[in-house]
């Protein structure tokens, strides 16, 4: 019995396979090329080995059968892509990442940088690559497409909300907010290699609640010039101020010093010195002395020097 069953599956088999080739398809003959820094899962859809547990991870060039078997290829390098306004940047769509802040939507380019591991999981003898595929049923353009984009939408929604932030906190807020966001879909995305979550431009708010914010960051501007020049003014005055002060010192100490010397000279000046020092003085003129009168000294109407004063004549 088994053997006119395995005849009649045998004969099954060569006539799908001579139907198959006559239009030109053989079965088992698909191939792809997994290149370097891809890694490919080989999954078997029928038989008792189908499903993803089974699946092998592949690469190079593969040969598969295309009605029982699948190839699905993952980047595991990391890559780069943008969720970006613009339709020069990644997808010609809009595809920038929207999120609420303090109940004003705000609109985010957003780059993220990510990959896909072959890492063994724990205990068991798939990987990561397996784990992913069993969650998602995606290509990676796919997850990317959906899933990723939807995840950090709602990682950026779930951040602003726990660092409690408004509008006018986001020019101070970006490099704390895109941070957590990075941490927020590693851990949505176990399965996948998140290395950064960085922001493509300025941050997207309505035009009104813009210019309020612009405004008030121009207010904050001037008030923080105003106080600079005010300190800068109260420094220079301050600095004057102990100048003079230094100066005035000066002036009082050399006043101090001279008052101490003139005390010090008139405590020692006493009768008896200036007898001397008159003394001397008049010794002095003596030994200078020539033994003659002062001269007679002529004027045009006054002779001096004689007792009897005469008169010129006209």
């Amino acid at each position: 019995m088994m053997k006119i069953k395995n005849a009649v599956s045998l004969l099954y088999a060569v006539v799908l396979g001579t139907g198959l080739s006559s239009c030109g398809v053989v079965p088992g003959t698909s191939m792809k090329t997994v290149e370097p820094g891809y890694a490919g899962l080989k999954i078997n859809l029928y038989g008792k080995t189908k499903g993803i547990d089974n699946a092998q991870v592949v690469t190079g060039r593969v040969w598969y059968n295309g009605y029982t078997e699948q190839v699905v290829i993952f980047p595991t390098f990391i890559n780069t892509y943008p969720f970006t306004q613009t339709s020069t940047e990644g997808s010609p769509n809009d595809e920038s990442v929207i999120f609420s802040v303090g109940g004003s939507p705000v609109s985010a380019d957003v780059g993220v940088s990510f990959g896909f591991t072959g890492e063994q999981l724990p205990g068991k003898n798939t990987t990561k690559l397996h784990q992913f595929y069993e969650t998602y049923r995606k290509t990676p353009e796919q997850f990317r497409a959906n899933e990723l984009r939807n995840g950090l939408r709602n990682c950026f929604g779930e951040v602003a909300e726990q660092l409690k932030l408004t509008p006018s906190m986001l020019p101070t807020s970006q490099q704390k907010l895109v941070v957590a966001v990075s941490d927020c879909t590693q851990k949505r995305f176990p399965t996948i290699v998140i290395q950064d979550v960085s922001l493509l431009g300025p941050l997207r708010l309505p035009p009104d609640i813009q210019k309020s914010i612009d405004e008030q960051f121009a207010a904050q501007q001037a008030a923080q010039t105003a106080e600079s020049n005010r300190r800068k003014v109260e420094a220079e005055a301050a600095a004057n101020v102990a100048k003079a002060k230094g100066e005035a010192q000066v002036t009082i100490e050399q006043a101090r010093a001279e008052a101490e010397a003139n005390r010090l000279r008139a405590g020692s000046v006493t009768p008896q010195l200036l007898e001397l020092e008159r003394l001397r003085v008049e010794r002095s003129r003596i030994q200078k002395w020539d033994g003659q009168h002062a001269p007679t000294i002529q004027t045009p109407n006054v002779q001096l020097g004689n007792n009897n004063a005469q008169t010129a004549n006209p």
